[in-house]
């Protein structure tokens, strides 16, 4: 069976497994079809851009397309699409790691300042540097670079004069007239000039007028694996944001399939070049290439994968399993195994309430609870920490899949900067525009809103409509049976509904997965019940009365 792509890096892929042949690697975008000619239509003038993550995705497998041309005209083109494709985003959206990801297209598609094309590119990078930094002096050093490159191109003997250099001269010389009058200190020009003549083409930003500074390589800190039978999750953790790339490899005789992330311009760093195991992945390879680093999973068997990035920090995250996400044996509804997840723990307290009551203990406890009256159904119950240990939040998912959970129920105390707010809340993993959603999802994932609600907008793409409807009808399940459960004894609960957001503990649950907000923390009122042995079992009884209710079809 052939690799075939289902939408990009963001979407699924069926690996390729022993028995047939697979396409040669570079076959596979032309699988997803012309992405050159979609982009060209997207930046027409008259045309609205799609989504975000669409716009980014695209604009990644045409800079693919272009690294696997290598060199010439269509390579330049095909870098200077890419970097258009960032810019029209950045315009739109102004985000600043839009626009430098597209200043480093711009500057891929100008390596050769004698190709067609790479001179326009060279000034668009040069112009748009200066955007970014709204400053005309980093605008003219940027265009003062482009001529002092096309200069040596042309003639290394040429006298430097805004026409030497030939064509790509005079392309570049009307756009630095423009700005003459901000042309920066004699000393930040001359850095230009040593920085050329001792490393080529390799360019020195500009931290201000004065004082030039290299530019700092992406490296990769550390990659996390959590490997089982059926699922696995590898993290790869980076030092800041980079483009990266998916592909596949066909079984081969001694080998079996394999997938693999390139990270263009990344240094490898301390990360293990080889870590054999045992499961779904047998191996991981951490390699050097062409354009930086690769990232290599073998497979032991046919498998699907997902792969992702997160924020703060950036890490791209790799999603392994048997079967495609929202797959079970037998019934959509049976539910033999279930994970618990109680929130933080650790140096990692969460919310903290008035008298000092910490989210990290209540919901352990909530979850303990919970444990053996599931037993009692015949319910298999794992914990993703057993007592006041710090887990990661990709590690949570990553061990639901894992252990092939049919449900993960996280467990966590909402907080509220107004202390009055109160009420028991149940989320969903999705897209969202409410900004309270989007700021409980920020306090639980320690981001910022912005990183996510971006998370929210690239879910939007790898969103499975089965798998959405079955969470949702498990949180409207859980919040009501969390409310009925509560006002017997407690008849002010406020029942604060089902709400959606971009929560990085459900990204990639191959399961039914919700977030269970049991109360405020920060509410004085609430904060006394939550520390209450009553209130928690109260709690948890409505927790197992909805999985109950989930698996008989309620």
């Amino acid at each position: 069976m052939s690799s075939v792509i289902l939408g990009g890096s963001l979407g699924l892929l069926v690996t390729a497994c022993s028995g047939g042949k697979a396409k040669p690697a570079a076959s596979l975008d032309a699988g997803t079809g012309d992405d050159a000619s979609r982009a060209k239509a997207m930046l027409a003038h008259d045309q609205m851009l799609p989504s975000r993550p669409e716009v980014i995705a695209l604009a990644q497998s045409v800079e693919g397309l272009a690294l696997k041309e290598g060199a010439g005209a269509r390579a330049v083109e095909l870098h200077a699409l890419a970097a258009s494709l960032e810019e029209r985003i950045w315009r739109v959206e102004h985000r600043e790691q839009d626009a430098k990801e597209a200043v480093d297209l711009y500057r891929a598609a100008s390596r050769d300042l004698l190709l067609r094309g790479a001179c326009d590119a060279a000034v668009k990078g040069a112009l748009l540097a200066g955007d970014l930094a709204k400053d005309a002096q980093t605008t003219y050093a940027e265009l003062y670079r482009v001529q002092r490159r096309s200069s040596s191109s042309a003639d290394a003997g040429a006298p430097t004069t805004p026409q030497a250099g030939g064509p790509c001269g005079t392309i570049v010389s009307e756009p630095l007239a423009r700005v003459a009058a901000f042309r920066p200190p004699p000393q930040v020009l001359d850095a230009i000039d040593q920085g050329l003549a001792g490393e080529g083409a390799i360019a020195i930003a500009l931290s201000d007028a004065g004082a030039p500074r290299p530019v700092v390589v992406p490296r990769i800190t550390r990659v996390e694996q959590w490997n089982g039978p059926e699922a696995a999750r590898v993290v790869v953790h980076l030092d800041r944001p980079a483009h990266f790339r998916v592909g596949d490899v066909a079984s081969e005789k001694n080998r079996g399939a394999r997938t693999y992330v390139e990270l263009d311009g990344v240094e490898l760093g301390a990360a293990a070049r080889e870590t054999p195991l045992a499961g779904i992945v047998s191996r991981i390879v951490a390699e050097g290439s062409s354009t930086g680093s690769r990232i290599a999973l073998d497979l032991n068997g046919p498998a699907y994968r997902r792969v992702f990035h997160l924020l703060e920090p950036y890490r791209v995250v790799i999603d392994i399993a048997r079967q495609p996400p929202g797959s079970k044996r037998g019934s959509s509804r049976a539910v033999s195994r279930v994970v618990l997840d109680p929130g933080h723990g650790g140096n990692d307290p969460g919310a903290s309430g008035p008298t000092g009551l910490k989210e990290k203990d209540v919901t352990l406890a909530i979850a303990q609870k919970i444990a053996p009256m599931l037993a009692r159904l015949g319910i298999d119950v794992s914990f993703t920490r057993e007592d006041d240990r710090y887990v990661t939040l990709e590690e949570r998912t990553a061990r639901a899949n894992a252990a092939g959970a049919d449900l993960f129920v996280s467990i966590h105390c909402n907080a509220a900067e107004k202390a009055g707010r109160r009420g028991v809340e149940t989320y969903v993993l999705d897209t969202t525009t409410s900004d309270m959603a989007g700021r409980v999802a920020a306090r639980e994932n320690a981001t910022s809103q912005a990183a996510s609600n971006e998370v929210a907008r690239l879910l939007a793409s790898m969103r499975l409509a089965d798998q959405s409807t079955r969470s949702t009808r498990l949180a409207e399940l859980l919040q009501r049976a969390g409310v009925a459960s509560l006002q017997p004894i407690y008849p002010d609960v406020v029942d604060g509904g089902v709400h959606r957001a971009g929560f990085y503990v459900l990204v990639g649950a191959r399961m039914p997965a919700v977030l269970f907000e049991t109360s405020y923390i920060s509410n004085t009122a609430e904060e006394q019940r939550l520390g209450s042995a009553e209130y928690q079992q109260r709690l948890a009884d409505g927790v197992v009365n909805a999985i109950k209710a989930y698996r008989e079809g309620r």
